[in-house]
């Protein structure tokens, strides 16, 4: 013999039916208070719990919370009856004298007094919404949300943000114009006008001034000592003397050529470098 499946008991009519009735019932009765307070805390909170245990499949717990309900019901109409421990019990729940809003009432108050602990300029979560977080997490929509109670708690006004100063519109910008300068040495450096010279570019002038002018001076050097050697043995030779310094002024005069042509080539590569650029330019 064939049995047929279970059906789950949450999708049958006689527990679903009753179930909604109920819901029903206690949302209309939580409106026949006098107080706003107590129809808006009372409302919310009734929707809260329906909605944070719709999804319950164990049965035993199914079981309880209607249980919990049909008390609940119960309650509200003992309140709406005239009775003052009902009465009561209902208007400090509302007024977070004692239930989930007066730890919620706590929390808040004691960062309000203590404002260096706040993390940032806004209020705490909890000035606008008070569920537990697994009810906000499962309906974390703005709709079914629960915000105190402005009559139970008014939160201070947000400190206002610095306001940053506009910045002024730049003015456009002209056109870069760069230029060629040639110094005494020959050395040719592109400008830029306006811009200011970077240093490592003014220390490598000011290096390269230095060795050509060691250059220079060498060359000097090297021309008055050929000189002299020349007078030397010009005088030699007119006293008679053998000449004991005979072969320094070929070598003074090798040297001095040598460093004639270094000079003429590097010349020479600075000028074709500057008629590189400009033919680049020209392109």
């Amino acid at each position: 013999m064939i049995r047929r499946p279970r059906r789950p008991f949450w999708t049958l009519d006689a527990h679903r039916i009753p179930v909604l009735s109920l819901y029903r019932t206690l949302l209309k009765t939580a409106k026949r208070f006098d107080k706003d307070i107590h129809k808006r805390f009372l409302y919310f909170s009734l929707r809260d719990k329906f909605r944070s245990r719709r999804h319950e499949t164990s049965l035993q717990k199914t079981a309880n919370y209607l249980k919990e309900a049909e008390e609940c019901k119960s309650l509200l109409e003992k309140a709406l009856d005239g009775d003052q421990e009902s009465i009561q019990h209902i208007d400090d729940l509302s007024w977070g004298r004692k239930g989930r809003l007066k730890e919620v009432l706590d929390v808040v108050n004691y960062l309000t007094l203590q404002l260096h602990k706040w993390k940032g300029p806004k209020h705490h979560p909890f000035v606008y919404d008070i569920r537990v977080l697994s009810s906000r997490k499962q309906d974390s929509h703005p709709a079914y949300r629960i915000a105190i109670d402005p009559c139970v708690y008014t939160p201070p006004p947000e400190p206002l943000l610095p306001q940053r100063i506009k910045r002024k519109k730049k003015r456009p910008r002209r056109p870069v114009i760069r230029y060629d300068v040639i110094t005494s040495l020959g050395y040719r450096l592109w400008r830029v006008r306006g811009w200011e010279q970077p240093a490592w570019v003014s220390m490598m002038m000011n290096k390269r001034i230095r060795q050509h002018q060691k250059r220079l001076d060498r060359y000097q050097e090297l021309q008055e000592q050929l000189s002299m050697v020349v007078l030397e043995q010009r005088m030699m030779n007119q006293l008679g003397v053998p000449d004991e310094a005979e072969g320094f002024d070929e070598l003074i005069r090798k040297e001095l050529k040598e460093r004639k042509l270094l000079q003429e080539s590097f010349l020479k590569a600075q000028k074709q470098k500057s008629q590189n650029e400009e033919r680049d330019i020209n392109v």
